[in-house]
């Protein structure tokens, strides 16, 4: 139904006619929500150094861990591309808490490995109104600024929460926790950088 709609879009030529059915694929499929991306540490270099197959290796068990733990924070599970996890969440303090017992789960795990078989992740955390396709596939916004905030700005167990998703969360912002602004691709981005050391830690 979403793709015959963007398909039906596609086709369209007057303006009217546009607006018409952009507000219509809104209607059906606009949700508010958190946006959670998730990225694998070194994913290209370590692929160049020990193999695609060691890497999709690790893809593999941290799939294993991350999926029960987004189901059981209530988030949904989109879709997993490479070595990236998307997931929507109604609200945003069930990301943040995903994103916790996710790298806690995967400090605890790498015990168990040498250095070339554990595994990282780093986390961005967005909030907004998207276009939800079903349990597949998100658009908008709030997904764009996440992708930025996961893959390009954190590092190894960190959580960047971008400031329009902590206005809309009860989480309680660690007092030295950094605020920070970004850009990328004439995008502005104002988030909040929470490492997930001494969280993973502290569990």
């Amino acid at each position: 139904e979403f793709d015959r709609l963007i398909a039906e879009l596609s086709e369209l030529r007057e303006t009217e006619a546009m607006e018409s059915a952009r507000q219509n694929i809104w209607k059906r499929f606009g949700v508010e929500g958190a946006v959670f991306v998730s990225d694998m540490e070194s994913f290209s270099s370590t692929s160049r150094k020990l193999g695609v197959c060691h890497f999709l290796k690790l893809i593999h068990r941290t799939r294993q861990i991350i999926v029960p733990l987004i189901a059981r924070n209530n988030g949904m599970l989109l879709k997993c591309d490479a070595d990236n996890c998307y997931a929507f969440f109604e609200n945003t303090d069930d990301a943040i808490q995903a994103s916790f017992d996710v790298n806690r789960a995967l400090f605890r795990a790498n015990d168990a490995f040498g250095i070339g078989e554990q595994i990282y992740l780093s986390v961005g955390i967005d909030y907004g109104r998207i276009l939800l396709a079903g349990d597949i596939d998100f658009f908008g916004d709030p997904v764009n600024t996440a992708s930025k905030l996961g893959e390009d700005l954190a590092v190894r167990e960190e959580v960047l929460v971008t400031r329009r998703a902590i206005e809309h969360s009860d989480f309680e912002i660690p007092e030295l926790a950094e605020r920070m602004t970004a850009r990328i691709s004439e995008i502005e981005i104002q988030y909040v950088r929470l490492p997930m050391t001494e969280i993973a830690e502290d569990g």
